[in-house]
């Protein structure tokens, strides 16, 4: 669905009722011959709730005419093959509906983003957009290569968005850029194999499943994006809202890596590293049971058609396990006009809606939450689950935390170490390391 232009008109008078005073600020502080500098913003708990934003003031003004999105609009990205083609029929329906809308996307390879943002910002020819995963913004933050965008919270909350996938685009309490599209992972079933009301609903149940079985009954990729969903369903949380790991002042971490590490000597799960073999494995009906991602939709649903379902993964005993969700996002470029950043804005949230009544793509699923025709019923599935996650820490020291988190899992697996140790030197080292 479409932003109507009556929208796109209220949305850009309120996005410059937010620009106008910030500007007058400016222009006040540069008065000033030793301005006070402002306050640090508080870091935002990885796990919380967004906060909602502050209300917008009733405009006392006369009413400006209604705007459509108008300009030129250069987009950024990386994207090939099928998932191309979806991105370009939405921009060919954005320029459709907009015909004073100048679009211009142009391929950048991944490697290549920083540096090539860096001389088209230095040379004042940068894009307007880039779409890129949200992972890419320390390095795009480290050159000041990106805006914030607090003052178009409003439009986000407007927007639908999975409220773990734009609180996840919130670092240090500033919104970073607009997701998308949403990764996450959930329980796939081939359900010739084992019936949906066979499944065990808690971990409990599984590893008494899995002890009973002489035949692997689920499969799980070592990596901390597909285990980390079981620190919360043991009651765990791995940052405080300074982004310092805390996993060994609760009990539940231990708690994981103890059943991790049970689930391994066992028949029925198999733990591996070798992520095309486990994949494999579940198109070809040779396991019943796989925890993966949504990218893998397009895979499995050719594979096993009307045999698939998408549930959620076993409770804990403190609750639901909460995967982790990451987005591929719109990050608005520094160097633009308060004008072009709001055209800016108004387009990445324009795709964004398109991208919800567009076929899924293999970067993952509309962060707008509403269902489409295109979708499959695993797809449909999938989406309904989506409410059960959180955002992945891709802040400070995010790198160094998911490495050292990967050695944790795997020599919890190995069972050569207590799971206490791992847990206190995991968070010794992340702490360490981080300066946290």
């Amino acid at each position: 669905m479409m932003l109507s232009q009556g929208r796109f008109g209220r949305a850009l008078r309120a996005a410059a009722r937010l620009i106008l005073p910030v500007a007058l600020g400016l222009v006040l502080a540069a008065c000033v011959e030793e301005p006070a500098p402002g306050p640090t913003p508080e870091s935002t708990p990885t796990h919380a709730a967004p906060a909602t934003a502050t209300p917008l003031p009733t405009p006392t003004s006369t009413p400006e005419p209604e705007l459509g999105l108008a300009g030129d609009i250069v987009l950024w990205h990386s994207w090939n093959g099928e998932d191309l083609k979806i991105l370009r029929s939405m921009l060919d329906r954005l320029q459709s509906d907009h015909p004073d809308l100048y679009l211009d996307a142009v391929h950048v390879g991944p490697s290549e983003v920083r540096q090539r943002l860096l001389d088209a910002i230095l040379a004042g020819n940068g894009p307007s957009l880039l779409l890129a995963p949200i992972s890419r913004y320390p390095d795009l933050a480290s050159e000041d290569l990106v805006q914030p965008l607090n003052g178009y919270m409003d439009l986000v909350q407007e927007a639908d968005l999975l409220s773990s996938a734009w609180y996840g685009n919130t670092i240090a309490s500033s919104l970073v850029a607009l997701p998308a599209w949403v990764e996450t992972v959930a329980l796939y079933v081939n359900t010739d194999l084992i019936a949906p009301n066979e499944v065990p609903r808690t971990l409990d149940d599984l590893l008494v499943q899995a002890n009973l079985s002489d035949t692997p009954l689920l499969g799980l990729y070592i990596s901390p994006f597909h285990l980390g969903w079981g620190f919360p369903a043991y009651g765990a949380v791995m940052l405080d809202a300074g982004y310092r790991v805390v996993l060994d002042q609760q009990p539940g971490a231990e708690a994981w890596l103890t059943w991790l590490r049970e689930a391994n000597l066992s028949g029925g799960i198999w733990f591996s590293q070798d992520y095309a073999e486990l994949q494999r494995a579940f198109r070809h009906g040779e396991l019943p049971m796989i925890i993966d991602g949504s990218w893998t939709l397009d895979s499995f649903v050719p594979a096993l058609g009307d045999s698939l379902r998408v549930l959620s993964i076993p409770d804990g005993p403190a609750g639901p396990a909460r995967p982790f969700v990451n987005s591929e996002s719109f990050f608005v470029i520094a160097g633009q006009s308060p004008r072009d950043t709001d055209a800016s804005v108004m387009a990445a949230l324009a795709l964004i809606e398109l991208a919800a009544d567009s076929p899924h793509t293999t970067r993952g699923l509309p962060a707008a939450q509403r269902e489409s025709e295109a979708d499959s019923r695993a797809a449909r599935e999938l989406k309904a689950l989506l409410e059960q996650t959180v955002p992945m820490h891709v802040g400070p020291g995010a790198k160094v935390i998911w490495d050292l988190a990967q050695i944790m899992f795997e020599r919890a697996l190995a069972g050569q170490e207590p799971p206490a140790d791992l847990v206190a030197r995991f968070a010794l080292l992340a702490n360490e390391q981080t300066s946290r």
